[in-house]
């Protein structure tokens, strides 16, 4: 069966399977849905709408595991997770809660941790360095003071 001829029960499962395998957000799923060759935008909608309803969709939900993982495993900064969120059309309220709830214990060992392994830059480069990954030039300060 081709890809055009799927119908709207087949597509929601492809995307129920979808996002049980993994946190996603609504911007995940139409790109998905994209890539999957799915092109009616009301079936889309609709596909989209039942994620939310059963919860497949959560972006409280997506907007605390992404948060978390940039943390934990890419020490990105506050203001870089909250562009990549942003990028994404995720709620402001579900991006300001999810930023809220940041392990500042792990967040500022992040810190520290990137700003010991440039110790040999020079002083403007390693500033440069982790103005990029996210942090605040006055969370760098305090951890520098």
């Amino acid at each position: 069966m081709a890809k055009t001829e799927l119908s709207k029960l087949e597509w929601l499962a492809k995307a129920q399977a979808y996002c049980a395998r993994a946190e996603h957000c609504a911007a995940d799923v139409r790109r998905k849905f994209y890539e999957w060759g799915l092109q009616d935008a009301e079936i889309a909608d609709s596909i989209e709408q039942n994620l939310y309803a059963d919860n497949f969709l959560n972006d409280r939900r997506f907007c605390e595991a992404y948060v978390h993982d940039k943390v934990a495993y890419q020490s990105w900064g506050r203001l870089k997770i909250q562009a990549g969120l942003r990028a994404l059309q995720l709620p402001e309220s579900e991006i300001r809660s999810a930023l809220e709830n940041i392990d500042e214990t792990a967040y500022f060992d992040n810190l520290r941790k990137l700003i010991r392994a440039r110790k040999t830059d020079s002083e403007d480069k390693r500033l440069r360095f982790l103005l990029q990954r996210g942090f605040t030039y006055e969370e760098i300060k305090e951890i520098r003071d």
